[in-house]
């Protein structure tokens, strides 16, 4: 049987015309129809991993055993082939020789598979790579697995100076420094929150009194009301670091003066001090809480002097509050 060329006309062929037949060419200008059957593509022999890898004739889709890198296949031009790694071994990304998803280099783990096209003699483009466990492959990155227990570590992202960032819904949620402040961490969207009150508040002697935080300098999350309770309330539950200061203006010497955080209106921690001055006196107070979703954080301030004092703001954070959630 010879070749058969058809006009380009929406003609069928059955799959009986060519049954058997080798040594033929078939053009095809309609619908090939192969008659209930199917088109068969055949699995070759194992292909042991070399530099380069050469991809066998004797079928479409291959084994790769042992762990020998790679960067380059010997291949003929317009074959689609498939392979199937049984080891851990790196292909190395070249933009021409072997053309890798995210133009990055691949660490196998057995059971991966990745189909090619060879677009030229020797030139190859992975055109899907799909792992055994279900991962993605790291866009723009290196992405090592040694498995979950007694294997290498994971990397994942750039192999040069860039800087690594994540986003969701396109905003950016982190991003890992690359360059001359390498190592440094941004979340620039973390639960995050400091305020002051921004003038003098009178506080009742015996009362344990709220400081009435009404000025943010930020807030990341809206999780602070500062015009109504005055209170942190947790978005997300977690550990959250807490810090408050205040100033007594005119102190009596040798009475007590308290700072403390109240949660959900319940002391959880405070410091206490005798006065030893009449001038200005300062106290400061930092802790961690795990927070659930919902609790709420606020200063509160007391006295024991016996006649109202006042707490007051000479300069910016002489009365103010900061929560950072850390983990």
């Amino acid at each position: 049987m010879g070749q058969i060329d058809f006009d380009g006309s929406n003609s069928t062929v059955k799959a009986d015309i060519i049954r058997g037949q080798t040594g033929t060419t078939v053009k095809l200008g309609g619908l090939l129809d192969t008659d209930g059957n199917y088109i068969q593509t055949e699995k070759g022999g194992d292909l042991t991993s070399a530099s380069p890898l050469v991809i066998d004739t004797d079928g479409s889709y291959f084994d790769v055993t042992g762990t020998t890198n790679f960067a380059a296949m010997t291949v003929a031009a317009d074959r689609q082939f498939t392979l199937q790694f049984d080891g851990v071994l790196t292909m190395t990304h070249h933009a021409t020789n072997l053309d890798l998803p995210g133009e990055a280099n691949i660490t196998t783990a057995a059971g991966d598979v990745a189909t090619f096209q060879s677009t030229g003699s020797n030139t190859v483009q992975c055109i899907n790579y799909t792992r055994a466990d279900g991962s993605g492959i790291a866009g723009g990155g290196d992405f090592s697995d040694g498995g979950d227990v007694g294997g290498a570590a994971r990397t994942l992202g750039n192999t040069d100076a860039y800087d690594f960032a994540l986003e969701t819904n396109n905003v950016e949620q982190l991003q890992i420094e690359g360059d001359t402040n390498a190592g440094i961490i941004t979340l620039p969207n973390q639960s995050g929150y400091s305020g002051e009150k921004s003038a003098a508040q009178t506080i009742t002697t015996g009362t344990h009194t709220k400081v009435l935080l009404n000025t943010e300098f930020y807030d990341n999350q809206n999780e602070f009301d500062n015009a109504t309770n005055y209170r942190f309330t947790a978005v997300k539950a977690g550990k959250y670091a807490c810090f408050g200061k205040v100033a007594w203006a005119t102190p009596a010497d040798g009475t007590r003066y308290d700072v403390k955080f109240r949660i959900n209106n319940t002391d959880k921690y405070r410091a206490l001090a005798n006065a030893n001055t009449t001038g200005q006196y300062m106290i400061s107070i930092g802790t961690i809480f795990d927070l659930s979703a919902s609790d709420y954080v606020e200063l509160f301030v007391y006295h024991t002097v016996g006649s109202d004092d006042t707490i007051d703001r000479n300069d910016v954070g002489d009365l103010s509050m900061s929560v950072h959630r850390i983990s």
